[in-house]
């Protein structure tokens, strides 16, 4: 936490000094604000600009793995594809499995942290308690969705290689040899 710590003025400076001296630190500020704002704005036209690259990307990946679990479907599937499925799905619910796991412990910690907390005895350790579990939860949200996501892009580029690879010639991308990271982790 910053404290500020507020000592008596020199006697020789007197309350212009001290206003200008205040003026000029606020107009620094502002200053770098100003310097920064054209960095900060492109940079927030070229995330608004991603998101839809992102989901076009997403949404084709989609579409290529339907045509080709529809043609796995169509060329019938034997007893090891369905194996072979079933072990994707319980690598599937073992990842989810941890992942609730960890969001739980997280909540026990915050939970165990909230009641540790002691009386503040002034409205800025009150408001710095209160602040600083709230962010706690921020945490935990962002940490829980990103890591659902990332297993659900796991999941998605996973499955499409092993469809690719059952499929061979067949597949909508043959020839992909791109490897990928495995959902269940030997």
């Amino acid at each position: 936490m910053n404290e500020m710590t507020i000592l008596p003025a020199p006697a020789e400076q007197t309350a212009a000094s001290r206003a200008t001296a205040v003026a000029t630190a606020a107009v620094n500020a502002a200053e770098a604000v100003q310097k920064t704002a054209p960095a900060a704005r492109a940079a927030a036209v070229q995330d608004t600009l991603k998101m839809p690259v992102l989901f076009g990307g997403w949404a084709a990946r989609s579409a290529t793995s339907s045509i080709d679990t529809a043609r796995l479907l169509a060329f019938g599937m034997d007893l090891h594809t369905w194996g072979e499925l079933f072990q994707m799905q319980q690598a599937v619910v073992e990842r989810l499995t941890l992942q609730q796991q960890t969001w739980m412990q997280g909540w026990a910690a915050w939970n165990r942290e909230r009641a540790e907390i002691r009386g503040a005895n002034t409205v800025t350790k009150l408001v710095e308690q209160e602040f600083n579990l709230v962010a706690q939860i921020g945490q935990l949200l962002i940490d829980q969705t990103t890591n659902l996501i990332a297993l659900q892009e796991n999941i998605e580029v996973s499955y499409a290689y092993w469809l690719n690879q059952k499929l061979g010639a067949l597949s909508s991308t043959p020839g992909v040899q791109t490897p990928v990271a495995a959902v269940a982790r030997t």
